[in-house]
This record gives structure tokens, sequence and C-alpha cells, in this order.
């Protein structure tokens, strides 16, 4: 993460890059939520909150000197708002009514579909529970769904490796991206919208890269840290 900050401020176009610190939650926070929805959290998503309650790292883009505007951001949810918001349940209702050419998760009456980050006017970023496995997928506004990663260390790396452009989802999931955010990919990213191969070009070879791969160990030794710091302070 830190990898991916340094080299948005090293852009000169990039400017008020910034990260909230978040608190972690507790074992009984996480408890509570996982008898409330019937669902054990994922082993990595389980670590992430245990080290933060949530994420959000922002950054403004400079289109000319007197003209400064927010433009980045990767989002992740706190704890209490991992929920089906009343507004994503329609649109899953709305989605089952479309054709089934396009992918889209496979749901039953036992699935549980969370709200990882609302991607502004696309959609939704949803955390799907289904037969013991999760996914993440968007879901736009539209109806139409597009898969992004079979798991929240995977979908959080690939939202560093985006560096929080708009709609990044949109284009990893082969769907059609928003003239103006085409036009910051060009301008700042353009090898992301190179689409001639694999995701593996993206994802899986960070000494290609040079981006950084997020372990969620990292998150367990955050807690041990946090823990030390507070018996310190007592």
């Amino acid at each position: 993460m830190i990898v991916s900050i340094l080299l948005l401020e090293s852009d000169p176009r990039i400017c008020n890059v910034n990260v909230e610190r978040r608190s972690p939650c507790d074992r009984v926070a996480l408890s509570t939520w996982e008898q409330r929805h019937s669902a054990a959290l994922p082993d990595d998503l389980r670590n992430f909150y245990a080290s933060s309650d949530g994420f959000q790292l922002t950054w403004h883009y400079k289109y000319s000197a007197d003209e400064v505007l927010p433009v980045g951001s990767i989002r992740v949810n706190t704890l209490n708002e991992l929920c089906l918001s009343p507004a994503l349940k329609d649109l899953l209702d709305f989605s089952l009514t479309r054709p089934q050419s396009e992918p889209r998760p496979v749901l039953n009456t036992k699935s549980k579909v969370f709200e990882l980050d609302t991607c502004r006017t696309i959609g939704k970023v949803c955390l799907i529970y289904t037969g013991g496995s999760w996914s993440v997928w968007l879901a736009t506004r539209e109806g139409a769904w597009g898969w992004l990663a079979d798991s929240f260390t995977h979908y959080f790396r690939m939202a560093l490796v985006h560096m929080g452009l708009p709609g990044w989802q949109a284009t990893f999931a082969n769907l059609p991206l928003i003239p103006w955010a085409e036009q910051l990919f060009l301008l700042l990213a353009p090898h992301l919208l190179d689409r001639s191969g694999t995701e593996t070009n993206l994802i899986a070879v960070p000494s290609e890269t040079g981006l950084n791969h997020i372990d969620p160990n990292i998150f367990k030794t955050s807690v041990r840290q946090h823990k030390n710091t507070t018996r310190q302070s007592n």
C-alpha cells in the first residue's frame, strides 16, 4: 500500500493524497457481525477488519493551475456498513429479469450479498457469499454484473494497482467506461486499458509491474502491535 501511495505522490498532476487512519475492530464486533448475518467472514477480510475498520484513500487531479478536482478513491466500507442495503436488493431483483447470456453470480435463497463500496455513478461492489465461498462482483445500475475477484485480498490489490481511478472496476469486468473516466486512464495509466492479455498481466506479476502485494498476514501483525501499544499506554 505504501508503494502505491508513493507512486501517486510522484506524479506532479496528482495532489492531496490522503489515507484515513481507522481503529481496528475487536473480536466482539467481528463475532457479533457474523452472528447477525449467519456467515463467517473469510479469513483475509476478518484479518483486514481486525487491523482497520474500513479503508479510504482519496486523491485530487490538477486539470490546470486553477482547477484541482477530487478524482481518485479507494474505499472499503466499515464493518457496520458491510450490509445489504434496500437499494442494492432492488438492483439484485432487477438483474434477474435480464437475459442469461451475460455473466452473473449464482444466487439462491441462502446467498448473502454485502456492499463493499459504492462505485459512484456506476453501481455497487458486492461481496457475495454462496455455498460457503466468497467472491467479489460489480453490480451496475443497469442490472449488469461483472466478476472482479475470488477473494477480498485479490480485489483490494486490484484497487491499489488501478490507483482508485474512477470506474476501474468496469474496465476490469469488461464493461464500458464513462468517457471522462477513460480520458483519465489515458492520461495517468494507459497501460491499464490494454486488455490484450489476461488479468495476470495486471494482478499476478508484481515483480514486473513494481506494484506492491497485499498479504493479509500483515493485518495480524498490526493487531498484535495495536494490542502491545494499548498495554504500554495503560
